[in-house]
């Protein structure tokens, strides 16, 4: 099967995974908001075995939250979020945005939508720009 590379920010941190992922989770959840800044995580789900760090695992540092299944792995140098390990040890979650290549995905959910912000409804309406307007 086919690869994907991916990175953190400042390149520090690199990996590589097959490119079939089971699921994408853009997910709502307060923790979920908070951890990324955003609206939504944008997190895919792949197994363990297909995944592969190239450089830089020693420069990543996590934070898992306390009583849930839920943590942030980031590249120490940049900030940038990079792939962790599920609670279970199973999967690997990827930060979608953390690849180089569209990905091919079996499954695509939005999570815990009742958690969603009022400004991050209908985005879907909002004006488009090709760069800064």
């Amino acid at each position: 099967m086919k690869k994907i590379k991916g990175f953190c920010l400042c390149g520090a941190v690199s990996f590589e995974v097959v490119n079939a992922f089971e699921k994408l989770f853009l997910c709502s959840c307060d923790q979920c908001r908070q951890i990324t800044g955003s609206a939504f995580a944008s997190n895919l789900f792949v197994a363990i075995e297909a995944f592969e760090w190239l450089e830089g695992a020693d420069n990543i540092i996590s934070y898992q939250v306390p009583g849930r299944d839920i943590s942030k792995s980031f590249c120490q140098t940049c900030g940038s979020g990079v792939p962790w390990v599920n609670g279970d040890g199973t999967k690997i979650v990827v930060p979608a945005g953390s690849l180089s290549a569209s990905v091919n995905v079996a499954e695509r959910l939005r999570i815990f939508a009742s958690e969603q912000p009022a400004w991050a409804s209908e985005l879907e309406l909002v004006s488009s720009h090709l760069r800064f307007p």
